[in-house]
Order: structure tokens, then C-alpha cells, then sequence
């Protein structure tokens, strides 16, 4: 049985703790939020609720930690955790910059405690086909990558913390899901050039974020990919393009589908399973650009995302429990997926702000 306390109970927070709830093997011990979120998850399930913070950090009957606060308090919270003695399994963004990532990974190592960066899409059965592919080298010699994850932001009542650069990191952060995908398949560029800017979204009613990010990556082996972010596109869309010697992939998030190109023609692959996770993403972007979309506390995820985070948290505790770490997950365990996405996110954004190419360190 894992025992199990969570921080934030936002839009993700509160999903996490259903699923903790309706699992065998895991026992849903505590939850704790600053604001009304906690009261309200705790009301629901019948769970505790903690006071402060430390109440679940210092609970002896917790064995792991599920960080699900806003992005711009993991740093903190990842090594309150890991100096707790803690598993830990914090959303995405893992953090808001490179040093603050290696940071935390290097204080999880260090307290061998379990952790894992929840980037979803690594459970999203097209896209884990697609790496497996890459693996068995069907692809070939991959050339390129284009990312793009844009849309068109409408005015809201109330202005979230998601829409304000210092505390979500922007889009290249808070998005940060293909760029993961880019460096679980491509690595690290060494050099990023990026423009953009908030052109569209300035007046009142809306963050201060980048509302459109261009950026072109260079690789080691001379390679490229090309990544488009933001709210400022009316003429949207979310697609991941890999480009290879013999074989090609469009995986797009709109038609929940994976299309495959080479020189026999095309086939096609579903992106999720016969579980109504494709007519759920179909409905969200016929009803908003779901590409930039982000979520409430006031809802519930849809249905694809329901399905990949049951199958993210199962894993976390079957880790937890000293089950060997399947070799496709491996870069969500040992930090590798977490910093680098970081990495590429702080690079692409410094990139824009200098208005030159930046390198890696």
C-alpha cells in the first residue's frame, strides 16, 4: 500500500486525488492547498485535509508526494519533499529554469527517494508507438521536428496565475508536453534562435505572457526543428511533425491520430485507445482551441487525460513498490526527461528576450 499526501488541488491536484481514491494499493492519506480547492477535494472524498504544509511533510504515515501546485512553486516544494524523505511525483513543469531542475533532480538522488515528472503524453499509446518506432529505427536518420501548439486566447473574467509569465513560465512552460516529446526523441539542441513577443493580448483581461513564440533549433548531428507556441495564431492548430530518412509522422492532437508517410504511401494509427479518449479531444478543440487551452478547478479533465494520468500514477507506485522501471519510462525516473525539457524551454524563451542565438551550457 502507498501512502499518499498532495499539494495543490487545482484542476490536476483534484484529479490526482480521485484517482489515488479509486486505486488498489494506494491510500489517499491527506491533501493541502492554500485557498477553498482542499476543503472542497477533502469534503468529496472523505480524505484529510492539512492545515499547512508541513502537516503532510512531516506525517510519518505519508509515503509519497504528489506536487501539483502552480509551476512557479515545484522548485520549492520538490526539495521540501525530498529533504522529508518523500517519493515524489511532480506535474509539469518540472520547473521554471534549467538550474532550479538539475537542482532538484540532484536533491531527489541524493535522499534516494522515487521521482517522477509527470509528463503525460509518454502514455499516450500513438505517441509511445511512434518512440518505439523511432527505437527500432524505422525512421531512419531523424532530419527534423516541427512543433505547434497555438491558438486564440478569448478575454476571461478573471485573469489565472497560468497566464502570467513569472509564475507559469509562458507557453514554452506551461505547454511544455512537445518539447518533452522533441528531446525524447531528438536530445538537446545545442543552439536555439527565437522571435515573438505579446502582440495580440495587451490590453486589459489578459496576462502578460508571449502570446507568439518562432524558435528553430539546431542539433549536434546538424539536424534541425522548427517549434511555434502561443495564443496569438487565430489560424491555429497542434501537431508534432518528425521528419526521418525513410519514414515520416504527423501526430495530430485535432484528429487524435497518428499519420504515417513513406514510400509506399500513408497509413494511419489512432493516438489513443477505444476508451472515448478521441471523441473527447475532438469535442475540446470544437469547442475551444484546445491546443492552448488550460483547465479550472471548477472541471475535470477529459477523458484522454483521465486515461494517461491513471496509467502515470499506477506506474509511480508500482516503483514505489521496487517494481523495475519499464526501459520506455526510464527518462521520466531518473530526471533526464525533466531537466532537458526545462533546458529546452529556458532556451528557446532567452533566445526570444536576446533577439540572438543561445547555446547550451
Amino acid at each position: 500500500m502507498v501512502r499518499i499526501g498532495i499539494l495543490g488541488c487545482g484542476y490536476f491536484g483534484a484529479e490526482f486525488a480521485r484517482a489515488v481514491k479509486e486505486q488498489n494499493g494506494m491510500e489517499l492519506v491527506a491533501v493541502y492547498s492554500p485557498g477553498n480547492s482542499a476543503e472542497r477535494v477533502s469534503r468529496e472524498l472523505g480524505c484529510g485535509r492539512a492545515e499547512r504544509m508541513e502537516d503532510i511533510l512531516e506525517d510519518a504515515a505519508i509515503d509519497a508526494i504528489i506536487v501539483a501546485t502552480p509551476n512557479y512553486l515545484h522548485h520549492q516544494h520538490v526539495l521540501m519533499a525530498a529533504e522529508a524523505g518523500k517519493h515524489i511525483f511532480c506535474e509539469k513543469p518540472f520547473a521554471l529554469s534549467w538550474k532550479d531542475a538539475a537542482e532538484m533532480a540532484n536533491a531527489c538522488r541524493n535522499a534516494h527517494v522515487t521521482l517522477m515528472v509527470g509528463h503525460i503524453m509518454h502514455f499516450y499509446p500513438g505517441i509511445a508507438e511512434v518512440k518505439a518506432m523511432v527505437e527500432r529505427g524505422e525512421f531512419g536518420e531523424i532530419l527534423t521536428m516541427h512543433i505547434e501548439r497555438t491558438g486564440w486566447e478569448q478575454k476571461k473574467a478573471a485573469v489565472s496565475w497560468k497566464k502570467m509569465q513569472d509564475q507559469s513560465g509562458g507557453h514554452l512552460f506551461h505547454h511544455i508536453h512537445e518539447l518533452d516529446i522533441l528531446q525524447w526523441i531528438m536530445g538537446v539542441p545545442v543552439e536555439i534562435y527565437g522571435v515573438g513577443g505579446n502582440l495580440g493580448h495587451q490590453e486589459g483581461g489578459f496576462g502578460d505572457e508571449d502570446d507568439v513564440l518562432l524558435l528553430t533549433a539546431r542539433f549536434r548531428n546538424g539536424m534541425f526543428a522548427t517549434m511555434q507556441y502561443g495564443s496569438g495564431f487565430r489560424v491555429g492548430n497542434h501537431v508534432i511533425r518528425i521528419n526521418g530518412s525513410r519514414l515520416g509522422a504527423v501526430i495530430d492532437f485535432k484528429e487524435a491520430e497518428v499519420c504515417l508517410v513513406d514510400d509506399q504511401g500513408k497509413r494511419r494509427l489512432p493516438l489513443f485507445q477505444d476508451d472515448g479518449s478521441a471523441e473527447a479531444i475532438k469535442a475540446l478543440f470544437r469547442r475551444t482551441d484546445g491546443g492552448i487551452s488550460y483547465g479550472s478547478p471548477q472541471e475535470r479533465p477529459p477523458q484522454y487525460i483521465l486515461t494517461a494520468l491513471r496509467k502515470e500514477l499506477r506506474l509511480f507506485c508500482q516503483v514505489i513498490e521496487g517494481r523495475e522501471i519499464p526501459p520506455e519510462y526510464a527518462d521520466l525516473f531518473d530526471g533526464t526527461s525533466a531537466v532537458n525539457s526545462v533546458q529546452i524551454a529556458e532556451l528557446g524563451l532567452r533566445a526570444r528576450r536576446n533577439g540572438k542565438p543561445v547555446g547550451a551550457e
